[in-house]
């Protein structure tokens, strides 16, 4: 931005005219010349963000978002990224009881699941990164899983008086005594 001053200047005091519209006009030509010197370098930068990996940022609208490549079962690598990333990590990664990817992260309907030898992040915008593991996964599966008739999870599995209980967005299945209920709401 200085050097396209410093040769407004210049162009300035070269193209002057006795009445004034040899400036006029050079004044016009280097405001034009800088505004699109300007909306280059801002769809550059644009573009340069759009294509960046790394930080993650999960506000509304926001487009950037850690992603990674993780080693995962049986030698393959699988792609996880985002709130699901987030959500791994923070449990332990693959040191947690989830263990190992064991596919890509995908789609599914507005959110996105991940796959693990020991589990399954499912996450959506209206719910939030958790885990679904054990007889709970399985009743949830059988339902249709993050697809299905109860959708996403809306909280971890957690004790209650004699097993396990999670809640998703509509409905709840426990596993109490060694044996699994399903609850629609």
């Amino acid at each position: 931005m200085a050097a396209a001053a410093a040769a407004a200047g210049l162009v300035l005091a070269g193209c002057s005219s006795d009445d004034g519209t040899g400036a006029e006009d050079a004044v016009a030509s280097v405001t034009s010349a800088a505004e699109s010197a300007v909306e280059r370098a801002t769809s550059a930068a644009e573009s340069a963000v759009e294509g960046t990996t790394g930080t993650e940022n999960t506000e509304p609208g926001a487009s950037v978002e850690e992603t990674t490549t993780l080693p995962g079962a049986g030698g393959g690598e699988y792609t996880i990224s985002g709130p699901i990333l987030a959500k791994y990590n923070e449990i332990g990664g693959a040191d947690s009881p989830l263990g190992a990817p064991t596919a890509n992260q995908e789609d599914v309907g507005d959110g996105s699941v991940a796959e693990f030898e020991g589990g399954i992040i499912a996450w959506s915008p209206d719910t939030d990164a958790h885990v679904v593991w054990g007889e709970i996964r399985t009743a949830w599966e059988a339902q249709g899983g993050a697809g299905g008739e109860l959708g996403f999870p809306v909280s971890d599995e957690r004790p209650i008086p004699n097993g396990l209980e999670s809640e998703f967005e509509m409905g709840t299945i426990t596993y109490v005594d060694g044996a699994t209920q399903v609850i629609p709401k």
